[in-house]
Parts: structure tokens; sequence; C-alpha cells
């Protein structure tokens, strides 16, 4: 039976190296990719808070009110 720590050139099975002359997948299809999307999907599936709704239809008739013309 051999040792595992004795044989020459081993890599532990966790360190692979990246393919030669390829470049690197950083995109969605990687698994870091895979797994920010999963978070940003679980994210952007929240409901809004009442008070950020209030906040930006406050705004918006901020916004509307601006863009009237005022009669004096």
């Amino acid at each position: 039976m051999e040792d595992r720590d004795n044989r020459e050139g081993a890599q532990p099975e966790h360190e692979t190296a990246p393919a030669s002359g390829g470049p690197t997948d950083l995109g969605s299809s990687s698994a870091i990719g895979k797994r920010l999307k999963a978070y940003y999907d679980d994210v952007a599936s929240e409901p809004i808070p009442d008070r950020f709704l209030s906040l930006l239809d406050a705004l918006d008739a901020v916004e509307s009110a601006a863009k009237t013309p005022k009669e004096d």
C-alpha cells in the first residue's frame, strides 16, 4: 500500500491546477457566479419595506411638483 504523503508530485485533491491555455471562467456559469446569482435572487425577491415605498412616493411627488409650471 502506498503512502499518500510520500508520493512525488502529488497534489491534494482540493488543489487542482487550472486547465492550461484556457481563460479562467468567472462568468455566470462559474461556481462563484452561481452562488452570487442565488444570493441576489433571494435578496431581490424580498418585499420592499413600506417606509422605503413612502420615501419613493414622496420623491415622485416632489419631482412632479418641480416639473409643473407654477402659476402666480
